[in-house]
């Protein structure tokens, strides 16, 4: 909140000039000289008690304090704007930017995203599949849901922990005759994505032993989940990226789940969340997507699909 002291005026004042770099420019969004821009532009800054702007001749450019107050003050204008084109018109409409990742996307987001288009027909969808930070940066993304263990850098709710299980075809859980009951896992063949640590967090928390195994090796889920459908051994899955493969029992689940230490995490840019059109996607994640089977195999303490 400004205080009484911050002539508001100025504020806006300062705003412009910030994005223009130009007494004259933002003089001209006035109606006023330039001469009286940098005017007050002084005031704000004998107000402030720091320098905003180096003079230079013929250029201006913001101090650190300057990029400081503007980073400050643009995202709390962006904010009041959207703030108030909600009022305008509270029905959501527009495009809604979302990332997520590729398996996410393909998994979950995008075969559920159908109910929510027929519930605001009236939005257009962008599925995003890249880097958060990156997409953020560059300010492709509206918000994202983004599976981690902390996210510290934007806006982020948590929505809920993950787990994660091995499975398998019910022909290869067969042949094996693989049951929760068996603590040791012993000439199977284990499909372990190189660039996840699922398979040692499931042995050490699940206190299973591997001994006398095969390893098929991948470097992305969906090789993983391809090789699991395809009969070549066991995978490490989450649950709520093959939930819908074992409630078909194309894929079974023939050991006990264990929670991660990560969550899925609704992430946006700050002042995003003050959307309609954010508010109405949080809570159809909530409810549509994850609210069905809110509580993980893990936290219900049972074996799944067998």
């Amino acid at each position: 909140m400004l205080r009484a002291s911050a002539n508001h005026n100025n504020i806006y004042l300062f705003l412009a000039t910030a994005e223009t770099l130009s007494f004259t420019e933002a003089g001209k969004k006035f109606g006023i000289t330039q001469g009286a821009v940098s005017y007050r532009i002084k005031q704000l800054e004998d107000e402030i008690g720091c320098k905003l702007f180096i003079r230079q001749v013929r250029r201006i450019a913001l101090t650190p304090e300057g990029k400081q107050l503007y980073a400050a003050v643009s995202q709390s204008y962006e904010v009041i704007d959207n703030v108030i084109s909600d009022l305008k018109d509270p029905t959501p409409s527009g495009e809604l930017r979302i990332g997520a990742s590729p398996s996410f996307s393909s998994r979950v987001l995008i075969p559920a995203l159908p109910s929510f288009l027929e519930q605001y027909p009236q939005m257009n969808i962008r599925v995003v599949t890249s880097s958060v930070s990156q997409t953020f940066n560059d300010e492709s993304m509206d918000l994202a849901i983004v599976y981690a263990d902390r996210i510290s850098e934007f806006h982020t709710e948590p929505v809920i922990r993950e787990s994660i299980l091995p499975i398998c075809t019910p022909a290869y859980a067969k042949k094996h005759n693989l049951s929760a009951g068996n603590k040791t896992l012993s000439g199977l063949t284990l499909i372990d994505n190189i660039n996840s640590s699922n398979w040692l967090q499931w042995l050490n928390d699940g206190e299973y032993v591997a001994s006398q195994n095969s390893r098929f090796l991948v470097d992305d889920f969906h090789s993983a989940l391809s090789a699991a459908m395809s009969g070549i051994g066991l995978a490490i899955g989450r649950w709520n990226l093959v939930k819908d493969l074992i409630k078909s029992g194309e894929l079974v689940a023939p050991y006990q789940a264990v929670l991660t230490n990560k969550h899925y995490w609704l992430v946006s840019v700050k002042g995003m969340e003050h959307r309609a059109s954010y508010k109405l996607f949080a809570s159809w994640v909530r409810n549509e997507v994850f609210g069905k089977n809110i509580r993980s195999p893990a936290e219900n303490k049972s074996t799944i699909g067998t």
